[in-house]
């Protein structure tokens, strides 16, 4: 059922094509039809552009005052506005966040423009071409990196992290409050669930955090700005992979592009919250497309290119590997990488069982030679393998495991059978990472028969593990939309994925951390009222201006 859901035929979008698009008139206005290589930006697309820059530029001033700001002396003076935007939190969130409905609105409506409509695809002889995307991505992009962090506290911890690691200490023994003390101006911004919590990232995010740390010292200012330009180039390095893999797929690299790299919790939660998974995707979306290509060279009659295989291959493991010295999770696809190769091997005589162990320990050398090479450079211990840190203790509604493990406590204690919730939890959890981890060997074995690509099979484990994964925050649902866009071609999985995004980007306040019922209440009603009242003042602007350009064409 999965698989029928995300894959089908949509037509491919290719690169070439005359760069002199012709035009038709639509209400007064030119625009270019369909052609891959047209260089004239649609009218109604420019105006869409407008409009979530229009909104990034808002997240960017409410992120001033209702951001995740440091815990520090100097708070208002390490983001230049924070000062007067802070003394009006409501107002500043409400600001916020209808710059985020802005984003989301003309990301939802540009999907006619790449052939991922979810509201019909009635202007599809429009389609843009790949670089209007990717200028589009730095322009929403640049006001939300200029500004203060947003959405979650935890850049704080990855500075302090930082300079436990550049320190000489061991991040996984304690947390940052007991190793760097409650004076320090680093550890008195970390999150208090996380302040006596060991580190939970691997020595590749531990290392980035040092290095940052030797530049910028304890300016949170410089740190959280380094970590912002480390975050963007790991989605640069995804956006390059995605359109890659998206072609080798046979899926519209436009829409694969806009539902990966414009999607508004990439730009919200990974260059807004400066999560490590923009540099966990990176790695891993560079490594798998790496790895691919090595694939289609092992075998090569050449010498030559034989050698060029085995050697991007090599590369893309230490990549792959990389990513798992993030998160753990980055592992996954050393397999999948894996199975590809053994599929390849068998299909030139080898015996199935013998080209599966090859690739195998192919892949286990390469991952073990990494993480080794690395932890000693680094100096960094292997505490991050087991260590998970304060995330254990998290009980994240998002998680369906943790859901069913806190109500079956709830119903043992109505019934007076006692709090068995942690025992519950234990068994829940376990169980689901247990199916997933079923799961992904069946979509292995499917991998190695043909029946799936290697990045779909990715896509789809990932999937199924974070719906049930233990713990589950708003931007984890990135790590199979992403690899995703690239494989899977079926209408439902994109107005899936679109309404999953659009939705969840309102999940969580631009503070990152909770606020009184009522004040919650108030942004949120207050959030509605602006957004309709900004977009209707926009939609008067461009009438006033234009008046037939914002009809739809017949």
């Amino acid at each position: 059922m999965i698989l029928r859901a995300l894959t089908g035929e949509l037509p491919r979008i290719g690169s070439a094509g005359s760069r002199s698009a012709s035009l038709h008139r639509t209400g007064g206005f030119e625009e270019p039809r369909n052609h891959p290589g047209a260089s004239v930006l649609p009218v109604r697309f420019a105006l869409l552009r407008w409009m979530g820059t229009v909104g990034a530029l808002m997240l960017s001033f409410g992120a001033l005052g209702a951001g995740a700001l440091p815990v520090t002396a100097n708070v208002y003076r390490s983001f230049p506005g924070g000062s007067i935007m802070q003394r009006m939190l409501q107002t500043s969130s409400t600001v916020a966040l209808t710059g985020v409905a802005l984003i989301v609105i003309a990301w939802v409506l540009m999907a006619p423009y790449v052939g991922a409509s979810v509201l019909g695809d009635r202007t599809r002889r429009f389609r843009v071409s790949t670089g209007q995307l990717y200028r589009t991505f730095v322009v929403w992009m640049a006001p939300i990196a200029l500004s203060a962090p947003m959405f979650t506290q935890d850049i704080y911890s990855y500075l302090a992290q930082g300079a436990i690691t550049a320190r000489g200490l061991d991040p996984y023994s304690a947390g940052p409050v007991d190793l760097l003390g409650s004076g320090n101006p680093l550890a008195r911004s970390v999150p208090l669930i996380w302040s006596h919590s060991p580190s939970p990232y691997g020595p590749v995010a531990s290392g980035i955090s040092a290095v940052i740390y030797r530049i910028a010292g304890e300016s949170v200012f410089v740190g959280v700005y380094l970590h912002r330009l480390v975050a963007v180039l790991g989605i640069a390095a995804a956006g390059w992979a995605l359109s890659r893999l998206a072609s080798r797929c046979g899926v519209s690299v436009q829409a694969a592009v806009w539902l990966g790299m414009l999607n508004p919790l990439t730009l919200l939660h990974l260059v807004g919250g400066i999560h490590n998974e923009s540099v966990l995707l990176g790695l891993l979306l560079v490594g798998m497309e790496t790895g691919l290509r090595g694939v289609d060279r092992v075998m090569a009659v050449s010498r030559r290119d034989r050698w060029a295989g085995w050697i991007l291959f090599t590369v893309s493991g230490v990549l792959i590997a990389g990513a798992g010295m993030v998160k753990i999770t980055g592992f996954i696809a050393l397999g999948f990488t894996g199975m590809a190769l053994a599929r390849t091997l068998r299909s030139r005589g080898l015996h199935p069982l013998v080209a599966v162990v090859s690739a195998g320990l192919f892949q286990a050398g390469v991952m073990v030679g990494s993480v080794v090479t690395l932890s000693a450079v680094t100096g960094i211990g292997l505490g991050w393998v087991t260590g998970q840190g304060g995330a254990v203790a998290v009980r994240s509604w998002m998680s369906a495991t943790t859901a069913l493990g806190v109500i079956a406590g709830g119903i043992g204690m109505l019934t007076g059978l006692g709090d068995q919730t942690a025992a519950m939890l234990a068994v829940t959890r376990a169980a689901g990472v247990t199916v997933a981890g079923v799961f992904m060997l069946r979509m292995l074995i499917a991998v190695y028969r043909g029946t799936i690509h290697a990045v779909g099979g990715l896509g789809i484990s990932t999937f199924v593990l974070v719906l049930l994964f233990p713990v589950v925050q708003p931007w984890y649902m990135l790590w199979a939309i992403l690899p995703l866009a690239a494989w899977a071609n079926r209408p439902l999985f994109r107005v899936s994925a679109t309404v999953y995004s659009a939705v969840v980007s309102f999940f969580v306040l631009p503070r990152g951390l909770p606020l009184p019922p009522g004040t919650v209440a108030g942004i949120y009603l207050s959030t509605v009222l602006s957004t309709v009242a900004v977009t209707a003042l926009l939609w008067w602007a461009v009438r006033r201006s234009h008046p037939r350009v914002i009809d739809w064409p017949s």
